[in-house]
């Protein structure tokens, strides 16, 4: 690194973390799930599923084989919906035969019961594949971020949820601030609106290079000329200041912003909504140096500044206030993605994990290492939530 400043940024970047065994195996389509395509389910359960994702994204639902009401239905790519149907008779994977499908693609199938592993003469899948296929202890948290990350595991499991929507809500949401009533007026909504706007540059509007956008519930701008995405993550900065801090640190830290040659974009907290948020202000960038050197320009020019927190995400620093992620990459099946940002990726796993643990009778620091052992298959290093790499993206779903 170049400077003393970039040397305060700890992780190594995205896929240097220690990756989860990626040996080949047998692996088969989870004999207890079916495969149906969407034009063959009825519209209005086809909705509640998936929502307005389009056929282009999703390639088919997973039902339970024995239309047990509480099982989970799971949402799949067009790509992982091929590879359910062509691996109904086991394969040794990875394959040259499947290119684009990495051990932690793997990985993530088999934590999310889509595919069956064969160990110890065995087909398991779900938490307990993963746990068999576990070459270590879960790691101990390194740093106020990921100590933070297994509080709000262990708040999630205390809960005895059993729709993983739910679980993954509660985890998402984890370290928010409780909003005061008095928080809920006009008035104040318009005082924090103003107060965040005199935090901007003046000439933040007249710049030929950035745009504001629409993006309700934040104040958003993005580069005006974008350069073209390919499939590959985006990476993400989350600067978390305390709320009565945000508006110094925005100030603070959006003319360093303006001028970083490889900064995408931005957001900031435009509501109350979105203030208590501990992911209140957020940067995009083109490359993870990128994200390193911003990181090391505003670890100076904040230094001092009282921490939030962001759960789920890689702490640059110890400290909490800086942090990162990779959001996935966009699907090569279609204009959009089936996960649409890091946290809601990572939680939607350790959902999962912590529903099928609750299945199995797992509960307290079980149930908690069966979440973070989930997680691990799918390619994050739990000790410091740097991903490994991003996964294939299966959307669970409650059935209805």
């Amino acid at each position: 690194m170049s400077s003393p400043e970039t040397a305060a940024v700890r992780p190594a970047g995205p896929g240097h973390a220690t990756r989860p065994a990626t040996g080949r195996y047998f692996y088969r389509s989870n004999p207890r799930y079916v495969l149906r395509e969407l034009d063959v389910i009825d519209p209005s359960q086809r909705q509640a599923l998936i929502g307005s994702s389009s056929g282009s994204t999703v390639g088919g639902l997973l039902f339970p084989a024995d239309g047990a009401g509480s099982a989970t239905i799971k949402a799949v790519s067009p790509s992982t919906a091929r590879l359910f149907q062509q691996v109904a008779v086991p394969t040794r994977l990875p394959s040259p035969r499947w290119p684009g499908v990495s051990g932690e693609d793997l990985g993530d199938l088999v934590g999310a019961e889509v595919l069956e592993i064969l160990v110890g003469g065995r087909f398991l899948t779900g938490v307990e594949a993963v746990a068999e296929l576990a070459q270590r202890p879960v790691e101990p948290p390194e740093g106020r971020l990921a100590a933070l990350s297994l509080d709000a595991i262990a708040y999630a499991e205390s809960l005895c949820l059993h729709d993983q929507a739910a679980v993954a809500a509660r985890l998402y949401a984890f370290h928010r601030i409780a909003i005061r009533t008095a928080w809920r007026t006009t008035e104040y909504e318009g005082a924090f609106r103003a107060h965040m706007r005199h935090a901007l540059p003046h000439g933040l509007g007249g710049d030929p290079r950035w745009t504001e956008y629409a993006h309700r519930p934040w104040r958003a701008f993005r580069r005006r000329h974008l350069p073209a995405r390919v499939d590959r993550p985006t990476a993400k900065l989350y600067v978390s200041p305390t709320t009565e801090h945000l508006a110094g640190a925005v100030a603070a830290s959006v003319p360093l912003i303006m001028r970083a040659a490889e900064v995408l974009g931005w957001k900031v907290a435009d509501t109350v909504d979105t203030m208590v948020r501990p992911d209140k202000f957020v940067i995009y960038l083109e490359s993870w140096r990128a994200l390193r050197d911003l990181a090391g320009e505003l670890s100076s020019a904040l230094a001092g500044v009282p921490v939030h927190g962001v759960p789920f995400t890689c702490d640059t620093g110890l400290d909490g206030l800086l942090s990162w992620g990779l959001d996935p990459a966009p699907s090569p099946d279609g204009p959009g993605s089936l996960a649409d940002s890091w946290r809601t990726w990572v939680t939607a796993r350790l959902a999962g994990g912590l529903v099928q643990a609750r299945q199995a009778g797992l509960t307290g620091p079980q149930a908690h290492a069966a979440a973070l052992r989930r997680a691990r298959a799918a390619g994050v290093d739990t000790s410091t939530w740097q991903p490994v790499r991003g996964g294939t993206g299966v959307l669970e779903r409650s059935a209805v």
